[in-house]
């Protein structure tokens, strides 16, 4: 993959991540599974660029957006844990759906019951 497509990644699943996260305080199922959809995508086209696609995305986890922060959290959980559970214990204690979404993957990889997304 050429150096300028890895960052165009990243940014769209930035843009899916706010998109995800807006759908889902709609109750809008339909776009919010579209938008999964997308993620997942972005995701495995990110990641099949090995540790240059999972440091593009792990730069996402300083961003000053925390639907995206968290998304990029989520996402990069298995290999780099440390970061991203400092960025979802973060959101976990900023309370609304964000924060609680952020407790229940902080339960589920403490539980041991992780699944990656």
């Amino acid at each position: 993959m050429k150096d300028e497509k890895l960052p165009v990644l990243v940014r769209r699943f930035a843009v899916a991540a706010r998109a995800h996260h807006s759908a889902v305080e709609d109750m809008d199922e339909g776009r919010a599974n579209a938008q999964a959809r997308a993620i997942q995508g972005l995701y495995a086209t990110i990641t099949h660029e090995g540790d240059a696609g999972r440091e593009a995305l792990m730069v996402l986890l300083d961003s000053e957006n925390q639907v995206v922060a968290g998304m990029a959290a989520v996402f990069s959980l298995r290999y780099c844990t440390h970061r991203s559970l400092e960025v979802l214990r973060r959101l976990a204690a900023s309370g609304g759906l964000l924060g609680f979404r952020a407790g229940v993957a902080l339960e589920r990889w403490e539980n041991g019951v992780w699944e990656d997304p």
